[in-house]
């Protein structure tokens, strides 16, 4: 493999931008619909004297990390009273197992994350205080796994959350021995927390912002307990944990959640609103399917910063400028697919991508609908292939949730809202039901 097809292939990195990456970040809320996430997320923090507890939805692939790393920076910059925030971001991809998750390892995480990032980034060691006592007793549920260094606040969560991480008969442990106990969890959480926030006021920060990422990735399934799914049990059953952080928080939430019954509830939970980051805008609304050039435009940007970024012409990329949209269309408007295209397009027939790469990632996509898309789905594929409109009934919401959470329809805020079908699956029709057997 060349150098420069090495560097080309690495330049589009679908992970989301980091701290050095500013040159590539590329501003797409004209052609999401103007929903200003960013400004909205960091005004109510801004304006609200006491903690705020926030959520951000969308899409998985849709640039919700990307826009939470804007955010960051925002914070992170001097105000107009010339303090900033502290923000603190947690990665639930890595901290937690996305197949199980519970307000405990959630807890554990966040205090986790507090205590390492005020080391590296302050050098400030927060000390564990009740959380002394409760990591003792945890020991002593014969959790060998964990070591606890007397009093020291970071290594004793970092052990706890490996363990966490990598054992559900300790996570099962553990939830069992925190349940009746999550008060007093919590009253060592935000006495950490407390500790943190006085600490930044005397070092010129604002305050503090914990930001949980990747936790709409989590799988949904039946809770084994509490008759609703896991991601129910979680924002809604654990709501009074989650929002009980005496700092702002702001949590991903799925995108299958939000636009469920309990939409209602969830607004009252978190702080009266619920952003979504929809998908851009490419195409217009059914029926028309006309194309969107303000859209195209936005995704030519986001390849020209990367390639601009190496030194290398959209020339070495593309066969020609057609088959470089062939390839946005098919990403429906998400950013992240762009990326995840390009890579694959390279992997299948090198560089330039032609036609041959863009119909191999149309060709995988479909082969992956197929085998998800069950007899139930289709009329709701349908009706949006017609509308570009839904309505979620008591009947179809668990169709309906499925469909967002795998994105075969995709969610749009353009002027108005509507759903898109994805295109990987434009060319997929139900499938024909089976001769009735004979007698």
């Amino acid at each position: 493999m060349s150098d420069s097809l090495k560097r080309i292939y690495n330049a589009f990195d679908p992970a989301p931008l980091h701290k050095g990456q500013q040159d590539l970040y590329i501003d797409l809320d004209d052609v999401r619909g103007h929903s200003g996430t960013v400004a909205r997320l960091r005004q109510k923090i801004s304006f609200s004297q006491g903690p705020c507890c926030q959520v951000l939805s969308g899409h998985r692939g849709c640039g919700k990390s990307t826009e939470l790393w804007q955010l960051r920076q925002s914070l992170e910059k001097e105000s107009a009273d010339g303090q900033p925030f502290f923000v603190v971001q947690v990665q639930a991809e890595q901290e937690l197992d996305s197949n199980d998750i519970d307000f405990p390892e959630v807890l554990v995480a966040i205090i986790r994350q507090i205590a390492t990032q005020f080391r590296e980034r302050l050098n400030i060691r927060l000390e564990p205080g009740y959380f002394k006592g409760r990591l003792q007793r945890l020991k002593e549920l014969a959790l060998t796994e964990i070591e606890f260094d007397g009093i020291d606040l970071e290594a004793g969560m970092a052990s706890l959350s490996g363990t966490l991480r990598g054992s559900p008969e300790a996570r099962r442990k553990v939830r069992a021995a925190l349940e009746p106990d999550t008060g007093n969890w919590m009253t060592a959480a935000n006495e950490v927390i407390g500790d943190a926030v006085s600490r930044l006021q005397r070092n010129g920060y604002r305050g503090l912002v914990v930001i949980v990422d990747d936790l709409d990735k989590m799988i949904t399934r039946p809770h084994e307990k509490a008759g609703c799914l896991t991601t129910e049990y979680l924002f809604i059953h654990r709501a009074a944990q989650l929002t009980g952080f005496q700092c702002h928080v702001i949590y991903t939430l799925p995108i299958e959640l939000a636009y469920s019954h309990h939409e209602s509830n969830i607004r009252r939970l978190y702080s009266g609103h619920l952003p979504v980051v929809p998908m851009t805008k490419i195409q217009t609304p059914p029926p028309q399917f006309e194309r969107h050039p303000p859209g195209y435009a936005k995704f030519h940007d986001i390849i020209a910063a990367r390639l601009q970024k190496i030194s290398v012409g959209e020339e070495m990329l593309f066969e020609s400028d057609s088959v470089r949209d062939d390839l946005i269309a098919l990403t429906g408007g998400q950013p992240t697919e762009l990326m995840s295209f390009i890579r694959e397009s390279i992997v299948t027939e090198g560089l330039p991508i032609g036609e041959k790469g863009v119909r191999r990632c149309r060709f995988e996509m479909m082969r992956s609908y197929r085998r998800q898309l069950r007899s139930d789905h289709w009329p709701l594929i349908d009706e949006v292939r017609r509308t570009g409109l839904l309505v979620c009934t008591e009947a179809n919401e668990k169709a309906f949730r499925q469909l967002l959470d795998s994105r075969a329809l995709l969610l749009y805020r353009n002027d108005v809202e509507w759903y898109g079908v994805n295109p990987a699956i434009e060319e997929l029709e139900a499938p024909e039901p089976p001769p009735p057997a004979q007698s």
